[in-house]
């Protein structure tokens, strides 16, 4: 009879030691195979804590039963045949983002970059306190709640993709404990003095975000061919929504700001989400205010409604779900309806 043991933990050393290690005489015969290993079971005890030996300190290795089978061959294909995390994350992301956006797709490369250090292990072995750990790991470090939050909801779809492949039996993510949402600031306003001192300073960046509602991402992916010359509008193509790929009317005070940059490939030279926020902190500084990116499109939705500017304009602007309009389609009448929202600013 064949059991087959992985190694859950070896602490301290590189995993090379494993193959150097003197082996007492029931564990005669070893095989290794993608990180684990077959051991002919003999009829003796086995020993699923071992300390190495050597010429120095050696530490200790865990071992887990996968399982028993009656030949070496049954246990090398239960091995060929365990699905490690890293194979369930491809085998669902291959399926998965076929009806994602570009701005999901990265949320998710990012969320499992927090797991990378546990990619390799079979999904079946990885345990409650291995995933835990991996979430107070990111709560020690600083991340937030949302962050957090994200990773977990990627284990979940991982381990609900892996049971029903039968890959795996249970998911310890939905016990995964990811602290508690702490409510970040309320969004500020700016006042109409900061909106008067950023013209006086002509901040260009700031400006450009408060007359259109955008996110920072979509400012920073605003490609020069985005913009309609004639009919002064923009098109926002990199969204992390599928109602956040539309249209934005230019509003005129902003237009020279556009304008001067339709020779360069893209909008803004800032070209991540960093250097957008040292350029946006300096105007910020300049006029003796305390505003994030985010505040600009708080602040455009908020003027929008004190103009009464109309709902749906206002959402399609915004770029939240609209019955009104599907699959990016606008009539000349859509439009002119954004366009007169626009307009409506000082």
């Amino acid at each position: 009879m064949f059991v087959l043991l992985t190694v859950l933990f070896f602490q301290e050393y590189p995993h090379e030691h494993l193959q150097r290690r003197k082996f007492s005489e029931h564990h005669a015969h070893l095989i290794q195979i993608h990180s684990s290993y077959f051991y002919p079971f003999l009829e003796v005890e086995m020993k699923l804590i071992e300390k190495l030996k050597g010429a120095h300190e050696r530490p200790y290795v865990a071992y887990k039963v996968v399982g028993y089978y009656s030949s070496y061959n049954e246990a090398k294909e239960a091995l060929n045949n365990a699905h490690t995390l890293n194979d369930v994350y491809h085998s669902w992301l291959e399926l998965h983002s076929l009806n994602v956006s570009p701005h999901t797709m990265k949320g998710y490369e990012c969320a499992y970059h927090h797991v990378s250090s546990i990619s390799h292990r079979p999904i079946n072995e990885i345990t409650y306190m291995e995933l835990q750990n991996i979430i107070s790991t990111m709560l020690k470090s600083g991340l937030s709640y949302s962050s957090c939050k994200k990773v977990r909801s990627l284990l979940n779809q991982l381990y609900s993709f892996a049971i029903i492949n039968d890959w795996c039996s249970k998911s310890y993510s939905q016990y995964l404990n990811i602290g508690n949402n702490i409510p970040k600031r309320p969004r500020k306003v700016f006042t109409t003095n900061q909106i008067n001192r950023l013209w006086n300073l002509n901040a260009e960046l700031p400006l450009i975000l408060l007359y259109t509602g955008m996110r920072a991402s979509e400012l920073i992916n605003l490609k020069s061919t985005d913009i309609n010359r004639k009919q002064r509008y923009l098109k926002v193509t990199s969204s992390k929504t599928k109602a956040g790929i539309r249209i934005i009317p230019i509003h005129h005070r902003i237009w020279p700001f556009i304008e001067y940059r339709l020779s360069n490939k893209w909008i803004i030279e800032e070209r991540n989400y960093v250097s957008l926020s040292h350029a946006f902190k300096l105007a910020m500084k300049a006029i003796n205010a305390k505003h994030t990116p985010h505040d600009c499109r708080h602040s455009f939705a908020t003027r929008l409604d004190d103009i009464g500017a109309n709902y749906n304009a206002k959402r399609l602007l915004l770029g939240h779900a609209s019955s009104n309009v599907t699959d990016g389609v606008y009539t000349h009448k859509s439009l002119r309806q954004l366009r007169k929202a626009i307009e409506m600013l000082k």
